[in-house]
């Protein structure tokens, strides 16, 4: 029994030196029961099993986890269709944001060009939601078909928690009917979210890019300066570098626009626009379909993709070149992914107009030059 007694001392100051590192807690607690269950006796079998790691959520099947287009987030998931729909999930914690509900619908409402709402509109629109083992509210929104850009007709399912962790998001974005199929999956998910281990990430994460962190910075010193600055989103600061033909005159950016051009001549004005959604943007045969009920056109099928689309090669990305005529209205678009975002070229006018820019729209998308800012 001196045996035991003596290998019993040692695993105690072991566990005291592990007392910091929680699961090496756990497993050395273990391993110290197992040998006082196994005797004195010397060759005695020490049995070890390994402790599962405690998930920070569970993802549906048909779920993938995908690289963060911006370092605001947490996690990013694509959630893939039938039909070559697609949507994006994605994390997002603001342990420091302090606001009410209604704040937070209007903050969506505004980037699908919705107006405000008060704050008793949003109690009722908003439903009570399980987000892991808090109580939270998730709301539905859908852009009008006269939104700029191709946010028009996207549909973003947002669920958000004030917890004692601090304010959480969890927000999918896509097009309306695959939006609807997956509006299960995502609340499924939601109930499996454990924020207690995503915390415990995020501490960790900054822990090792910052030295400091946790401690009283006012009587440490200056502050580091290796901590990852935040990646900008796409702007005009960052857009990418492109020729402009000759003849096309600058629109300047608007709204949920990164960049716009005019082109005049015979047959009218073509319109250029240039803009930018994070992870699929709802998938290319969504966009497609939104695009050819545009122009006046009913709506394809997977089985089409291969006649509708033609790939590109757009600085070292695969992307897809699609031309859609109408009897009064004609869309020419380049769907591009790069970085974690989908990229749209959109060429729309009456059909001679764009049919007289095809060549130099074409071109135009074939000079862009990604750069390493433009997320």
């Amino acid at each position: 029994m001196n045996a035991r007694k003596t290998i019993t001392k040692v695993i105690h100051l072991k566990l005291k030196a592990l007392m910091q590192n929680r699961k090496a807690w756990f497993v050395a607690a273990y391993c110290c029961t197992a040998i006082l269950w196994s005797g004195c006796k010397q060759d005695s079998q020490i049995e070890i099993y390994s402790v599962p790691k405690k998930t920070a959520f569970k993802l549906p099947s048909n779920w993938k986890q995908t690289d963060n287009s911006s370092s605001m987030r947490l996690a990013t998931f694509e959630v893939m269709g039938e039909n070559e729909e697609s949507a994006e999930v994605a994390i997002l914690p603001m342990p420091d944001l302090k606001v009410e509900d209604h704040e937070i619908v209007n903050l969506w409402r505004s980037q699908l060009q919705l107006d405000p709402i008060s704050k008793e509109e949003v109690d009722q629109t908003s439903k009570s939601v399980k987000i892991g083992e808090f109580e939270g509210r998730i709301f539905d929104l859908t852009a009008p078909e006269t939104a700029p850009g191709e946010m028009s007709g996207m549909r973003i399912i947002t669920a958000f928690v004030n917890s004692p962790i601090g304010t959480w998001f969890f927000k999918m974005t896509g097009e309306s009917q695959h939006l609807e199929k997956e509006r299960d999956g995502f609340t499924h998910f939601l109930e499996t979210v454990n924020l207690h281990e995503m915390q415990e990430k995020i501490t960790a994460e900054r822990s090792a890019a910052d030295p400091h962190a946790g401690v009283n910075m006012s009587s440490a010193g200056s502050p580091p300066s290796n901590v990852p600055a935040a990646k900008p989103s796409a702007g005009p600061s960052n857009l990418p570098k492109w020729d402009v033909p000759a003849g096309w005159q600058s629109g300047g950016p608007g709204s949920m626009i990164l960049a716009s051009f005019n082109a005049s001549g015979d047959g009218g004005d073509v319109k250029i626009t240039v803009s930018s959604l994070g992870g699929a943007a709802g998938g290319l045969l969504p966009n497609i379909n939104r695009w050819r009920g545009q122009v006046g056109l009913g709506p394809a099928k997977a089985s089409d993709l291969d006649s509708l689309a033609t790939e590109i090669q757009v600085s070292g990305n695969s992307g897809q070149l699609v031309s859609l005529p109408g009897s009064s209205l004609r869309i020419d678009a380049a769907i591009v992914p790069h970085a974690g975002q989908t990229w749209f070229f959109k060429a729309m006018g009456a059909p001679a107009a764009v049919q007289r820019e095809s060549d130099a729209f074409n071109s135009f998308v074939q000079s862009v030059q990604f750069n390493t800012n433009a997320q």
